[in-house]
């Protein structure tokens, strides 16, 4: 008859599975961690990236008020002067 080929002892291996597990327990919750603390550092940063853009629409929203005015009075200024010119 064959002989059996011994294993080792089974609360051994039991231990020893129970630390591989909890190590991959404490390994997932750290890479959670990781994961959550980057999409807070990227919504930061997107937040940050909107307000930019915010401000820079408004800046030209600005500009464009700014330079419709200075072209009606570029009209008017330019029929003052057709008029002085006529007479």
């Amino acid at each position: 008859m064959p002989k059996q080929k011994k294993r080792g002892n089974s609360k051994d291996s039991d231990s020893s599975l129970a630390r591989s597990i909890s190590l991959l327990r404490s390994e997932v919750k750290m890479n959670s961690q990781e994961l959550r603390e980057m999409r807070d550092e990227m919504s930061t940063g997107f937040n940050q990236i909107y307000r930019h853009i915010d401000g820079f629409i408004k800046l030209h929203e600005t500009l464009d008020i700014e330079m419709k005015v200075l072209t009606e009075q570029m009209k008017r200024l330019e029929e003052r002067v057709e008029r002085l010119e006529a007479s």
